[in-house]
């Protein structure tokens, strides 16, 4: 049966989204556009040694740190803001490393890891500056951040906020050459960009499918285009998603080029 508007309770917050059960119905455990296809695409564009230390920061239900240590026997671990989408299950030695901590407050040491994965975690983030200076220390010179994301394909707004003063800013769709200077402020040397918003359309008509009714994806891009982005006019927009690599350079590599 068809849902109408009055049945459903509107999305209020972009993370609540994340952890709903419509979306595990249709993305499964990994609860993203592409899935594990953009993962092992993220993971051929790095230059990762085996047993390379690898955090994936908003990992979820841990379903890609599993995934990472079973296929490429990399020292996987993952870290998300809530842990009610941690999966318990199975025996103790095959539950992956897991914790509770913020993206832009990680628990670890400096240049402590090869890699460092965030896949459609980034848009959700209320401090993406901190964020991504705090990928950048955690990873050693030369080690590879993946990430992959939501974003606005217009470009028309550049900088919703900018990268020097976005701290506090809502969740809202970014554009890419906002996404890029966030990257440049944090030592990063981006080596690869790929538009994959084929799956995000997937992503969309399924959930269309599975719900009988757009309206909650309508709700979700009302989020992401609000707060400092301004209009809530989604005409405005044009949600994409993208796959990037970006490799963190040494003060000197990043200087001199």
């Amino acid at each position: 049966m068809k849902t109408s508007r009055e049945d459903k309770t509107p999305i209020q917050d972009l993370s609540a989204f994340h952890e709903s059960a419509s979306l595990r119905a249709v993305t499964g455990p990994s609860l993203r556009p592409g899935g594990f296809r953009l993962t092992d695409r993220g993971i051929s564009l790095g230059g990762f040694s085996p047993g390379a230390r690898i955090l994936d920061v908003g990992c979820g239900t841990g379903a890609s740190v599993e995934y990472l240590r079973r296929k490429y026997r990399f020292s996987a671990l993952g870290i998300d803001m809530s842990g009610s989408l941690f999966r318990k299950t199975g025996e103790a030695d095959t539950i992956p490393p897991l914790a509770v901590a913020r993206a832009e407050a990680l628990p670890f040491t400096d240049c402590c890891c090869d890699g460092v994965l965030c896949e459609c975690v980034l848009s959700l983030v209320k401090e993406p500056k901190r964020a991504v200076e705090e990928f950048s220390r955690v990873l050693r010179s030369g080690g590879f951040l993946i990430l992959s994301d939501i974003y606005d394909r217009t470009g028309c707004n550049a900088f919703p906020c900018s990268p020097a003063t976005s701290s506090g800013c809502p969740s809202t769709l970014r554009s890419r050459p906002f996404i890029e200077a966030l990257l440049e402020d944090s030592g990063f040397v981006l080596l690869a960009w790929e538009d994959h918003t084929r799956y995000l359309k997937e992503l969309v008509a399924q959930l269309i499918l599975s719900n009988g009714s757009p309206l909650e994806f309508h709700d979700l891009c009302c989020l992401f285009d609000s707060g400092c982005a301004g209009s809530p006019d989604l005409r405005r927009t044009r949600p994409g998603y993208f796959l990037l690599v970006a490799q963190k350079m040494t003060k000197r590599e990043t200087v001199h080029g």
